[in-house]
């Protein structure tokens, strides 16, 4: 009983450790001089468009006139609007008036509001909303924090992204308020669905948001279609409290992996099980709770397919997000849901 104690304490650390390190290795090369000589951040010129291109939102601290532009503190005083676009070998940085200004530059496409984990810097999430856009041909707005510090240690570091997401609730409330309000007074959403997707540690500001009771400025209107809690890095207990009370979105989904490593590490670390590695009873009967362990293994981003990873994603899964990412509502059955149905039993 001791000597297995140990060797899941030992396993723990070693998942803790591999956390930390993988994050601050793809900090590191994402953070290449080569990868900012090919971004061009603009706040006056015209917009250039191309057929490549999403929103971001974001709260780092900003500093025009140095190539590293986006920094990596998050200041919760200031928001980025900013439409960007890929031509050629070339990333287009441009800061915009206005959501709606930046909506309004695309063409009708289902959109999706993304929020990602620990890990990623800016140029990071440049190619992960840039993967997501072009995987499932929807359009995106990606709400971007500070997640990772070159300075700082795995440890430091998961309090450092733990916090700056927790901090952004407030920002992030009003990015969804506004999306609201553009989609109450402008036809810029008309005949399109409008889909939540948040990630691991960018779930905390959402259940902040749900937690401080600023989800009833949304006057009970459904204006997003489907909400996706995916590998949610929050603790688990007592998780329906807050689902129960978003009144504002017609599907709610929550996906985990008993076996996702990261949230393993997450769990030594904080000390409490995280809502993606295994929601805890009681369950709220309006989400679908959704398996993804024998579909996936270890893995804990399995929702793209990331340039230099091993895993790939199979065409189940990838169908079952181009679906629930688009907004469509999936009938799933509660029981089949809770045995594994993102797995080998999946039927889409």
């Amino acid at each position: 009983m001791i000597k297995n104690a140990l060797a899941i304490v030992v396993f723990l650390l070693c998942t803790a450790g591999a956390y930390a390190c993988k994050a601050k290795n793809k900090a590191s090369w994402l953070s290449e001089v080569t990868v900012w000589d090919k971004i061009i951040y603009s706040t006056d010129a015209p917009v250039i468009k191309g057929d490549t291109a999403f929103l971001m939102v974001s709260n780092r601290h900003f500093t025009a006139g140095i190539k590293k532009f986006a920094g990596e503190q998050t200041d919760t005083g200031q928001q980025h609007i900013l439409y960007i676009c890929k031509r050629s070998d070339t990333t287009y940085v441009q800061e915009i008036n206005s959501l709606s200004a930046g909506i309004a530059l695309f063409t009708k496409r289902n959109w999706v509001l993304y929020t990602e984990g620990m890990g990623k810097t800016f140029t990071g999430n440049l190619q992960r909303a840039t993967l997501m856009q072009a995987t499932y041909h929807v359009n995106v707005i990606l709400f971007d924090y500070a997640s990772i510090n070159s300075k700082l240690g795995g440890r430091k570091n998961y309090y450092f992204s733990f916090n700056n997401s927790l901090n952004s609730y407030i920002q992030y409330t009003h990015f969804l308020k506004e999306i609201q309000t553009i989609k109450n007074t402008t036809r810029l959403f008309e005949q399109v669905n409008i889909s939540l997707f948040l990630h691991s540690m960018g779930n905390l500001m959402f259940r902040r948001m749900m937690l401080e009771g600023l989800f009833t400025t949304f006057s009970h209107q459904k204006f997003i279609d489907n909400i996706i809690f995916n590998a949610a890095c929050v603790n688990r207990k007592n998780h329906h409290r807050w689902i129960s009370k978003i009144d504002f979105a017609k599907q709610i989904y929550v996906h985990y992996n008993k076996a996702d490593q990261r949230l393993a590490g997450a769990m030594l670390i904080s000390g409490n099980r995280k809502l993606g590695s295994k929601p805890k009873l009681p369950f709220e009967r309006h989400v679908h709770y959704m398996d993804f362990h024998e579909a996936v293994g270890k893995n804990h981003s399995y929702f793209l397919n990331i340039p230099g990873r091993s895993f790939t994603m199979s065409a189940a899964i990838k169908n079952y997000f181009m679906r629930v990412l688009n907004g469509e509502n999936i009938p799933f059955e509660k029981e089949y849901e809770r045995s594994n149905i993102a797995g080998s039993k999946m039927k889409l």
